[in-house]
């Protein structure tokens, strides 16, 4: 039995409950000839009296479950010993890896592991605006891994490493965890957006990570409609039969997808569709280099974007860093747009108050 399925019971038991108390109630006192506002007034104070311990049980559960969930989401983490239980110990095992990747790959995964067992992992939030009124719609996430010294270590460092000694899964894990906080946040401060959220297909080929992946995800499924999973198209199109149906399982709980790194439009925009994709991005150059050609290449620039809409896919021109090519952006009649101009990633802090701290596992 799932703890949906206990909630749903044990909140049944607990109205029943209250319900025949609060009738013994009322019968006893009106057989007994006293007053009868009087003791009406009591039973309906037991019976919100126990509702209300109910839903605190409800929510205490609820908490423990994410507590769970954040542990096992975040493979191999263990309390650090005389640290704060905030700053949990990853145990990346880099010796284990030396055989498998160069020195320079190692190094580098030292330095992420330093990273990720000091809190040094912050999330990163770049807008993504509707078109023309520039409003902001949604946020991307990113990671941001800092060194001892507060450097920033760029992505494109350490992602490649990551994946070569198969720890993508614990960078993915951690981005996932601070992007539902944000989410959370967001909510709080009545903010409805959507954040997407960068994944690699070595994370979903992962059985042991998915299974836990799928639960944390049934345990969010109000977000379902708010958390976007991004992926680049190259990797879409080398998805094997695990990876693909992993995000059928993910797609049915209601999650969206997106993709990006769109160098063609000539694609299968209709199986895209069918994998549940509500989004693709391409870059500003990609479509104002096509739409300044011939009429041939504006046709197809057309035809792009009639094809997206006829399967229900919203494109996101992204890489937008020129206001002198915004001219050109709104004749194309894109409705929403990803670049430094219309803001630069920024820390969490910076769109989200108070700052996003990583949830912790006491």
């Amino acid at each position: 039995m799932n703890w949906r399925q206990k909630s749903s019971r044990y909140s049944a038991a607990v109205l029943f409950v209250a319900g025949i108390t609060a009738g013994m109630l009322i019968f006893a006192t009106v057989n007994s000839g006293f007053k009868i506002e009087f003791e009406i007034w009591l039973a309906i104070a037991l019976v919100v009296s126990l509702i209300l311990h109910a839903r605190a049980g409800f929510a205490m559960s609820n908490a423990q479950r994410e507590i769970e969930l954040l542990r096992g989401l975040v493979q191999k983490i263990k309390p650090g010993l005389g640290r704060s239980k905030s700053l949990p110990e990853l145990d990346f095992d880099t010796a284990g890896v030396k055989g498998i990747v160069g020195n320079q790959d190692t190094e580098m995964l030292e330095r992420v592991k330093d990273a990720i067992e000091n809190d040094r992992v912050d999330l990163y939030l770049q807008p993504i605006v509707s078109l023309p009124q520039r409003k902001q719609r949604h946020f991307e996430a990113f990671s941001r891994l800092r060194n001892g010294d507060g450097t920033i270590l760029r992505p494109l460092d350490y992602l490649d490493a990551a994946v070569r000694a198969n720890k993508i899964g614990v960078i993915d894990n951690m981005i996932l965890l601070r992007a539902v906080q944000a989410l959370r946040q967001l909510e709080t401060n009545g903010q409805d957006y959507r954040i997407f959220c960068n994944i690699s297909p070595a994370t979903i080929f992962d059985q042991d990570f998915f299974t836990r992946f799928t639960d944390y995800l049934d345990a969010n499924c109000d977000l379902a409609q708010r958390l976007v999973f991004e992926f680049t198209y190259p990797a879409v199109e080398i998805m094997n039969a695990r990876v693909e149906k992993n995000l059928e399982a993910i797609a049915r709980r209601g999650y969206m997808f997106s993709a990006d790194h769109i160098r063609r439009f000539d694609l299968n925009w209709r199986a895209l569709s069918e994998k549940n994709f509500r989004y693709v991005k391409a870059s500003s150059a990609l479509l104002l280099n096509e739409n300044k050609g011939d009429d041939a290449a504006r046709a197809r620039v057309k035809v792009f974007k009639d094809r997206l809409r006829e399967h229900n896919i919203d494109l996101i021109v992204e890489k937008v860093e020129l206001e002198a090519d915004m001219p050109g952006i709104s004749a194309l009649g894109i409705d929403f747009g990803q670049g430094d101009l219309f803001g630069a990633p920024r820390p969490a802090s910076f769109y989200v108050m108070p700052s996003i701290e990583l949830a912790e596992a006491s």
